[in-house]
């Protein structure tokens, strides 16, 4: 149990590292995915923790440790039932939501010097997925950027250098053919990499749940022998008392 829960928090770590870039240039509706990943590593922590409760309870045939390590693998069981919902409400909408979310940062708010970390999160997206813009590279033709940054453009499509195949100053800027920059714009690549996100988070979420499922019922029906033998164990002292008290 210790052991995969400790595997889960990596798996959701990794995930969560991979949609940072994805996170930071979309609208807040896609941050669900960032949600339900935290939601199943707090899970998964307190799973551990309430674990150590479990086995001591277990090997010590102590019900109180035992009662412990079930209210908390009920409360682990509720965030990881959450965390599965979150992500898996969110699922249909996502390739809509990031088309529509890329667009309008291309559009209208990459280069804005009130937003630079929006901006360099585009451009890291553009360079991991090899593309441009949301939905194609012409979204940068009449955008903020080109309007303010890219004034002295030769070229009458700027776009940005992390469009470049190869990143060189101003190549999107001053370019002779569209065959030194990325045309596709971001919303497919984007898009299955945020579906992937949260197809993981959905998978690990519903192992959890079965796992943490397996362990509550473990645990109630050793707590049902303990306290079954813990009264049996009482009758049994009781009865012994009365036969003594009559046999003097």
């Amino acid at each position: 149990m210790i052991l995969f829960s400790i595997s889960i928090i990596i798996a959701a770590a990794i995930i969560l590292s991979q949609s940072d870039n994805i996170a930071a240039a979309l609208p807040n509706n896609i941050r669900t995915v960032t949600v339900s990943a935290i939601l199943v590593i707090v899970a998964c922590v307190m799973m551990i923790f309430s674990g150590f409760s479990g086995c001591g309870g277990a090997f010590k045939r102590n019900s109180k440790p035992l009662y412990v390590y079930v209210v908390f693998a009920a409360i682990v069981l509720a965030m990881s039932i959450a965390g599965v919902v979150i992500a898996a409400i969110n699922s249909p909408q996502i390739s809509s939501a990031i088309g529509q979310g890329l667009t309008n940062v291309a559009t209208n708010e990459y280069g804005d010097p009130n937003r630079q970390s929006i901006t360099t999160a585009m451009d890291r997206l553009q360079r991991q997925f090899q593309c441009c813009g949301g939905n194609s590279h012409l979204e940068y033709t009449n955008s903020l950027w080109a309007n303010t940054s890219a004034t002295n453009a030769t070229n009458s499509n700027p776009v940005p250098s992390s469009c470049c195949i190869n990143q060189q100053s101003r190549c999107g800027q001053d370019r002779i053919s569209n065959s030194v920059i990325y045309t596709n714009g971001c919303t497919t690549g984007s898009g299955l990499s945020a579906q992937f996100i949260l197809n993981s988070v959905v998978g690990m979420g519903i192992a959890v749940c079965v796992i943490q499922g397996l362990a509550i019922l473990c645990a109630l029906i050793l707590l049902h022998d303990l306290v079954y033998n813990e009264g049996k164990g009482t009758h049994s002292t009781t009865k012994v008392v009365i036969i003594k008290e009559q046999a003097s």
